[in-house]
């Protein structure tokens, strides 16, 4: 009997489970690509500390939307050209769910806010209800990205149901907070973060199966003994995709000729990317509370070791150099992996902890030039002084926009486009991956946003670009709704997701401490 390709075929080996892109010659019954059942996947990218003013330097008046050629990228999103015209940026969108004897447009922590940013809950006054110091609280809402994994249905089922990856190497100052609320987006349960793995092999060895993903592990193999392979592999210098190579060369006398060069390539790229990310390690090991162990779901995050460790850009180590530039390469390589291979279809990934201390030094002169963000000569690029080193944006209008007082550092500027290319190049890289009757990207709902709004901490109009959609959402677009009043909740963008583009039925999510119901933000639907 014939064998027939699924959307998670594998080739197996000790200790690996290698899934597949789609083979043609192997496609049940003449199916294509996406046909039926194109699968559905969500994927979150966040990076901390807002935006400088110049992402609105091109946004329309409050209440209305620019389309086609009226929408004009700022110059800090200018690396999404490419795929603008399946983009949508969305403004006036607030996180209100703060509980305070002050008006709802308070300026809330980092921390703070970066734990609602999913969730759309205040964890301080969970703690407070609980009667627990806030110090050593860790509670939440459940993240808009569990909630799709836990409510989507068998059919969007995967071998790894979610995962979190990060860049971020160098711990900040916790606001007196838990860990969890600067270094995790996913909640699995209100009491359950799923803290990011900034440590590309460990994502490489999970995604493969020789880690441990959240019960994703070798089929027929405890944790433990994928654990052990992967130890062997790593004592021997042996690749991951020596262990599959009988089965792939069976695998090989089976399919077309095209298809043997899709699996070629495949292996190739594959073996290149473990490389990338076994170097990039050896390059971080030596620093504290990297996140470097296999991806898991803990109960509660550890705290990380001192607040003075961690990595900078140029920082030396035994094994050399730390690069973040490649960091962020072979995680997008990474991620790029798991979707294309349907390992998985639900992603978050930080691109920086909350309340970065990082200092971007990785980003080229001539780019910060070419991109008119240039800077002073001497600067580190230090992310979250730079954030506060000046810019002031009035909450009064000018001509239906906002009155810019003082223009955001330069420095936080430059940071915010590198930041701003790291989720373009990610979404490129999946728009050139054919799928059906379009790219992975158009089945695909992306979102590239920050917790806060700008220098000021506001919890209200938040960054946010949404790319892809699967023609659900309004492309090529910058919808902004109202003033301060009459502008809408960050909730309801996740209440829409949820409902239009997965149809789940959800009646309500997260909280909005004005009393505003959920609602379909109808405006950024087609």
């Amino acid at each position: 009997m014939k064998r027939l390709m699924t959307r998670r075929n594998l080739l197996r080996g000790a200790g690996v489970c290698l899934a597949l892109p789609w083979l043609e010659s192997l496609a049940p019954g003449g199916a294509r690509a996406g046909e039926p059942g194109t699968p559905k996947r969500f994927l979150l990218c966040t990076f901390p500390n807002g935006a400088p003013h110049h992402w609105w330097e091109t946004a329309p008046a409050f209440g209305k939307t620019l389309k086609g050629a009226d929408f004009k990228l700022p110059r800090v999103l200018e690396h999404f050209a490419p795929v603008k015209s399946k983009m949508l940026m969305i403004s006036r969108l607030g996180n209100y769910t703060w509980s305070t004897e002050q008006h709802p447009y308070i300026e809330p922590s980092h921390s703070r806010l970066n734990a609602a940013l999913s969730t759309c809950v205040d964890a301080d006054q969970l703690g407070r209800e609980a009667r627990q110091d806030l110090g050593e609280w860790v509670g939440n809402g459940v993240s808009v990205d569990q909630l799709i994994v836990q409510k989507a249905g068998p059919e969007q089922a995967t071998r790894i149901p979610s995962l979190q990856t990060g860049l971020g190497v160098k711990p900040g100052f916790f606001d007196q907070r838990s860990f969890a609320y600067n270094q995790a987006v996913s909640w699995k349960s209100p009491r359950e973060p799923l803290k990011r793995s900034v440590n590309p092999k460990a994502v490489f060895d999970a995604l493969v199966g020789a880690g441990a993903v959240q019960g994703g592990s070798v089929p027929g193999q405890s944790d433990e003994q994928a654990r052990i392979e992967a130890e062997r592999r790593a004592a021997t210098e042996k690749s991951v995709i020596d262990g599959v190579l009988a089965d792939a060369n069976s695998l090989m006398n089976r399919v077309g000729s095209e298809d043997r060069k899709i699996v070629q390539q495949y292996l190739d790229s594959l073996r290149e990317i473990e490389k990338n990310a076994t170097r990039v390690q050896s390059t971080m090991t030596p620093a504290a509370g990297l996140g470097c162990s296999p991806i898991g779901e803990p109960g509660v995050v550890p705290e990380p070791p001192g607040q003075a460790e961690g990595l900078n850009e140029n920082d030396s180590t035994e094994a050399g150099e730390y690069k973040h530039d490649d960091h962020a390469k072979v995680m997008i390589d990474l991620i790029v992996m798991a979707i294309q291979c349907d390992v998985t279809r639900v992603i978050t990934h930080m691109l920086d902890d909350a309340r970065s201390e990082f200092e971007y030094r990785c980003i080229p002169e001539d780019v910060r030039a070419r991109v008119g963000l240039a800077y002073r000569r001497e600067s580190s690029l230090h992310f979250h002084a730079s954030q506060h080193g000046a810019g002031n944006m009035d909450r009064a209008t000018q001509d239906g926009q906002y009155k810019i007082v003082q223009q955001s550092n330069l420095d936080y500027a430059a940071i915010n486009c590198w930041l701003a290319q790291k989720s373009a190049q990610l979404a490129q890289r999946l728009d050139a991956i054919r799928e059906g009757d379009g790219t992975v990207l158009d089945h695909c709902v992306m979102v590239h946003m920050s917790e806060m709004r700008s220098h000021d901490h506001d919890g209200y109009d938040l960054p946010i670009v949404l790319l892809g959609g699967d023609g659900v959402f309004l492309n090529d677009a910058h919808v902004a709704y109202g003033a301060l009043g009459s502008d809408r909740q960050l909730r309801d963008l996740w209440f829409t997701i949820m409902n239009q583009y997965y149809g789940l039925g959800i009646s309500s999510f997260g909280e909005d401490r004005r009393g505003e119901p959920n609602a379909l933000l109808e405006e950024i639907l087609r």
